[in-house]
């Protein structure tokens, strides 16, 4: 199984096998930056199963395959079943590029916030039953469920909404959102903010340590280590909350419904022979 390396200041001792660095880009994939952006938003991950999007974004799937093969002839990505998946030392994993024609403050949300007091939690306002708001609209729980996942994948990314607390012993309440007015959110709203930003900084990690820990077919992504391994560079205990809804919304989990959370697929998981 590929290895990949460990990030900045992470502690490395929970990472395990995903802690050592295999070595430098191959010079062969130096005139193949095109794909690069493509890929560090897709898991640093390419397969057939992707060639619509990769039409969508101006690039052909015949290049891409042609650099991926390059890239695992090379020692620099690992071929994982119909998937080539790209070491950390030749692509950074981004936070997907996820958009939703939903927000925060529409009608159909505001039901379902709860503005929250309870010396038990912190206070604030939490989207809580986010399901039910979708399927109040009309849709089916199936497509609320893909509509509810994408629109708080949207709002994380944007740095509004965070499954947010600093105690790994304190559960939070919800998602909790900062752009409401009528919230007295105060700092809560600067530790969101920044939750998102170590989220960004931290996702390549969050990815890997889940391809190395996971095998595909036994339906489990992400790695509870994961929360121990990043102690040190964020404030938010439960960011792989945050992670995971990322995971979700970008099509990494195959036959995703309201009631089954679908298949994790490469790079949540690998293939085993």
């Amino acid at each position: 199984m590929m290895r990949f390396a460990p990030r900045g200041a992470i502690r490395v001792s929970s990472l395990g096998a995903c802690a050592v660095l295999i070595g430098a880009a191959s010079p062969a994939l130096s005139d193949t930056s095109v794909y690069t952006g493509f890929l560090e938003t897709h898991g640093c991950t390419y397969g057939p199963m992707l060639d619509a999007e990769v039409r969508a974004a101006g690039l052909t799937p015949e290049g891409l395959a042609s650099h991926a093969r390059t890239a695992v002839q090379s020692g620099a990505a690992e071929q994982n079943g119909d998937w080539v998946v790209f070491d950390a030392s030749v692509c950074t994993i981004k936070l997907p590029e996820i958009t939703s024609p939903y927000e925060i403050a529409d009608d159909v949300l505001a039901p379902y916030i709860n503005r929250v007091s309870d010396p038990a939690y912190e206070a604030g306002c939490y989207l809580r039953d986010w399901q039910k708001a979708f399927e109040a609209i009309g849709l089916d729980a199936d497509a609320a469920f893909a509509d509810g996942v994408e629109f708080l994948a949207a709002e994380i990314t944007a740095g509004r909404m965070s499954f947010y607390s600093d105690s790994p012993l304190r559960t939070p309440f919800g998602f909790q959102t900062i752009v409401l007015e009528g919230c007295d959110q105060g700092a809560r709203a600067e530790a969101i903010k920044a939750s998102s930003g170590d989220l960004a900084q931290l996702f390549d990690t969050y990815v890997r340590m889940s391809y190395a820990a996971n095998t595909c077919g036994d339906g489990q992504s992400g790695d509870m280590a994961f929360s121990e391994a990043v102690q040190d560079s964020t404030d938010n205990a439960w960011m792989l909350m945050d992670a995971m809804m990322l995971t979700m919304a970008a099509g990494w989990h195959e036959g995703m419904t309201a009631q089954n959370k679908g298949l994790p697929r490469p790079p949540l998981c690998h293939i085993t022979p």
